[in-house]
């Protein structure tokens, strides 16, 4: 479903479009890069507040779930004006997909379906960051209308970073993707990286993408 008919949808439920947003709703979110760039531990950092300091690879696809509620600033948080009067309450879905290449034909049929990707590389490793573009095509060949968030992980070890925050950023703002840096490890803006992934997926179907400014931390 494209977006026009997205927007028609949701607007054949609801007087404005924005009514939509006081029912409970199921958000999938895709968590994609390369392999030991963090994409498990951001999940369960967030989903079950813990870390393993031990790497355990993610064998093809796993998933984690939370129930959360985005008060009305929140929903607000990113656009021009404000638009929404409620707090919506949803449960996310967060699918963490293998990023070694054994996985390549296998990942794409867990994208079916989502609401938002979260594309994460190491800012320590300038190599996870060159292949940020592949992992959008991948994701854009599949589901070709979902917002993206690029998420910078592994802020804990930013004195030794490769990858500057001005290039990451200058990329984001190129494609109009939205930048956050992270650390599952302390817990560094992984709310805000899945709050703000929620609030995407709920704008994804909903009018107010026009109002979308600009979003990085």
């Amino acid at each position: 479903m494209g977006k026009d008919a997205r927007i028609k949808h949701a607007a054949r439920n609801s007087k404005s479009g924005v009514e939509v947003g006081k029912m409970n709703q199921l958000q999938k979110i895709i968590c994609v890069g390369s392999a030991f760039v963090g994409k498990t531990s951001l999940s369960r950092r967030f989903t079950l507040n813990t870390f393993i300091h031990s790497y355990i690879p993610t064998l093809g696809v796993s998933w984690l779930t939370k129930t959360i509620t985005l008060t009305q600033e929140q929903l607000n948080g990113n656009l021009s004006k404000k638009v929404y009067t409620e707090p919506l309450t949803t449960r996310l879905s967060l699918w963490d997909t293998g990023g070694q290449e054994m996985f390549t034909y296998l990942r794409p049929k867990y994208y079916s379906g989502a609401t938002c990707a979260v594309l994460v590389f190491d800012i320590t490793n300038q190599s996870s960051f060159d292949d940020i573009e592949m992992w959008v095509n991948e994701v854009v060949a599949k589901c070709p209308d979902i917002p993206i968030v690029i998420s910078g992980n592994k802020y804990d070890l930013n004195e030794a970073r490769s990858v500057k925050r001005e290039v990451a950023v200058e990329y984001t703002r190129l494609h109009r993707f939205d930048y956050i840096e992270t650390s599952a490890l302390s817990g560094y803006n992984v709310d805000k990286l899945f709050y703000h992934a929620s609030r995407l997926s709920h704008q994804f179907s909903d009018e107010t993408l026009k109002f979308r400014e600009e979003y990085s931390l």
